[in-house]
């Protein structure tokens, strides 16, 4: 999800949802500061092989899209104690490609959601 995404024509209600789910992350970790509860939201960073692909769409095509397995270590990260504190951020999965198991993520893997 990007911000030309949410407001691309032809990609309601998906781009919409998505900006109100960005906006309710910035807001609920707010809300939830202080109670040990962390809120982030965990994008795969591009097009990914979902159920959301048409089954049409050609062999080529489908080449360039992500793994969905690509969520897997920011996933893991987050349920880390290293990632106890992080809280209203935006974590790109693409970006950890590459990252060690364990490892803290490079500083761009970690945006603040609304922008």
């Amino acid at each position: 999800m990007n911000r030309e995404t949410m407001r691309r024509r032809g990609f309601s209600p998906y781009g919409p949802s998505k900006a109100a789910l960005e906006s309710e992350t910035a807001i609920w970790a707010q809300d939830l500061a202080d109670s040990g509860i962390t809120v982030n939201a965990l994008l795969p960073g591009g097009a990914t092989l979902t159920g959301m692909i048409p089954e049409g769409l050609p062999d080529s095509a489908r080449d360039g899209l992500l793994s969905p397995e690509i969520v897997v270590p920011p996933l893991l990260w987050l349920c880390s104690d290293a990632a106890a504190a992080v809280t209203g951020k935006r974590l790109d999965a693409r970006k950890w490609m590459g990252v060690q198991p364990g490892s803290q993520p490079a500083q761009d893997a970690l945006e603040d959601v609304g922008w």
